[in-house]
């Protein structure tokens, strides 16, 4: 069996190391007979980007093209006519601006130049061929040692490109991963005007009217609007999530994850991994995420949202919780799988982010927080039914809904309700519990078709906190069913905990509800798959829910 390599983007090391790849190589072939010169794919974070952008570094680039052959062995690329047509021929320039971070827009720019001046280091051997005058020699020079000015280095990625043509006689292939990193971090430190003109410039040099470009390939999470970044890039060729064209190629199809649970013994937990990590919809199929699900087969099959703590950026926290009225109640109802019905304008206009509720859904849909699905023309504009793609989802909303009480009410009771929960004392935790209950329902109200999972992700949400200590996982496999939300700790001195939840239905008592939940947990074993871990100190608790009350029980077996 092949090993995983999780968080590995680099094309080379990933086929070195001989991990399990999922083939996405006809990518190549697709960019090779897209017609337009510039594209640009915009796609959630951990989406497979920067591996995508790397496996092209290494099929194009004319450097070491005959050790770059051995890292395609085995890939469907090799039997199309571009492998031996585009393998190996081109001069490349390849950008990643992701780590351009910073809280000014100096930080961000110094980051921007020390970038290109590595690039302009690494094609500086052709600077001994006699083809330069002395002052593109000069300039040259000047990038690699950072000694340059904004005119210079805003033209910078075009200069190279005409270096390398005029070096090597063919047109150049330009990457550029993250374009947007810098964008994000001007609009949420104040300094996007500044930002935005500078990358205008530097892009729209660099990509247009470039007589020395083959092909331009961006990625990034947003389309920002023509306006502000490519006022002067009519030859951009956008492929959003919603497009068609593209939309095998990043992300895991369905019959990848099948193959992949296959190959890993793992067939057996299809239906829940479905639920937990599908539902991202590009073009026209269902995508699943592959950070999640990596992480998922790697951890031997732990259903947890992977997804939180790596890919969910500042700014999308900022608007689930500081939006207007409006967005709050279309994640209402979309936690509460409601639809939500809506034009996605696929150009983001940061100065209207705050105030529209179409961009900020928008945003929402190309970050990955929500998908779309084509529902109807209404006065020319196409109009989508939004959703939230998967459970993953639900309790990031969740863990952010709850990050938002921390501000508002505070962390301290939070500590306290779990601390109680960990010691058994079970009546401080119903009272607090219910304090949240009373908070959190009122903030987004239940439907009575799904009330039960919005229970089950409003307490799973909260518990996700303990994450760094205890194993957190819902709906887990365990004797003769499914338990609800199963608590395993690391240290096995902690108690392991089963937790089983009820809501009360017409012509029943709190009792009989907390009596059933209880039962369930014996009849059906679910202290198996504790026991199998060495796991025995078990607390067996029932939660039971009627409208904005809760209660809880522990088992005394």
């Amino acid at each position: 069996m092949k090993k995983l390599a999780i968080g590995v983007d680099d094309f080379k090391k990933l086929r070195e190391y001989d991990a399990y790849f999922i083939d996405k190589s006809l990518f190549l072939e697709e960019i090779i007979e897209e017609p337009k010169e510039v594209l640009l794919f915009p796609r959630p974070r951990r989406f497979g980007k920067t591996l995508n952008m790397s496996m092209m570094h290494y099929f194009f680039t004319n450097e070491n093209p005959e050790e770059n052959r051995k890292l395609f062995k085995g890939l469907a690329i090799t039997q199309r006519p571009a492998w031996e047509q585009h393998q190996g021929k081109y001069p490349l320039i390849s950008l990643s601006l992701k780590s351009c971070k910073g809280n000014s827009y100096e930080m961000v720019y110094k980051g921007l130049v020390r970038l290109i001046a590595e690039e302009f280091k690494k094609h500086e051997h052709i600077l001994t061929k006699d083809i330069f005058k002395p002052t593109e020699a000069d300039n040259y020079q000047r990038i690699c040692n950072e000694d340059t000015d904004e005119a210079l280095i805003g033209s910078s990625v075009l200069f190279l490109s005409n270096c390398l043509y005029r070096h090597y006689q063919q047109k150049v292939i330009i990457l550029i991963d993250e374009y947007d990193t810098p964008i994000h971090e001007a609009y949420l430190n104040g300094f996007y005007k500044q930002a935005v003109e500078f990358m205008r410039i530097l892009l729209g040099n660099a990509l247009k009217g470039n007589a020395s470009l083959q092909k331009g390939v961006l990625t990034g999470i947003l389309r920002v609007s023509k306006e502000s970044m490519f006022s002067d890039l009519n030859n951009v060729k956008v492929y959003s999530v919603l497009a068609e064209q593209f939309n095998t190629h990043f992300g895991f199809t369905q019959p990848e994850v099948d193959q992949m649970l296959l190959d890993f013994g793992m067939d057996a937990f299809n239906a829940q991994v479905k639920e937990w990590y599908n539902g991202y919809y590009f073009g026209n199929v269902d995508v699943y995420n592959p950070w999640s699900l990596l992480n998922f087969v790697d951890s031997g099959g732990r259903f947890q949202p992977y997804w939180l703590g790596t890919s969910a950026n500042e700014l999308v926290h900022t608007l689930i919780r500081d939006s207007d009225k409006a967005v709050k109640k279309d994640i209402e109802d979309a936690l509460n799988n409601r639809p939500v019905y809506s034009a996605i304008p696929e150009n983001i206009s940061f100065k209207h982010l705050q105030t529209s509720r179409e961009i900020i859904l928008s945003f929402f849909v190309q970050t990955g927080y929500l998908k779309a699905r084509y529902r109807q023309m209404d006065k020319s504009r196409l109009i989508y039914e939004l959703s939230i793609p998967n459970e993953e989802l639900k309790l990031i909303y969740i863990e952010t809904i709850n990050i938002w009480f921390d501000e508002h009410i505070g962390s301290n009771e939070l500590d306290e309700m779990l601390k109680a929960l960990i010691s058994g004392d079970i009546e401080l935790f119903e009272d607090i519990l219910g304090m949240f209950a009373v908070s959190y329902l009122s903030y987004f109200q239940t439907s009575k078709d799904h009330i039960e999972k919005v229970y089950h992700a409003f307490v799973l949400g909260m518990l996700i906190t303990l994450k760094d200590s205890y194993h957190i996982e819902s709906e887990k496999e365990s004797g003769h069913g499914r338990v609800d939300i199963l608590m395993t700790p690391k240290n096995k001195s902690q108690p392991a905990i089963i937790m089983e939840m009820k809501v009360i239905r017409p012509r029943e008592t709190v009792e009989t509800a907390l009596d059933a939940a209880l039962k369930q947990i014996e009849d059906r074993n679910y202290e198996a798959a504790l026991r199998q871990q060495g796991c025995t100190n078990i607390m067996k608790l029932a939660v039971t829910f009627d409208g904005k009350r809760v209660w809880a029980r522990l088992s005394e077996k």
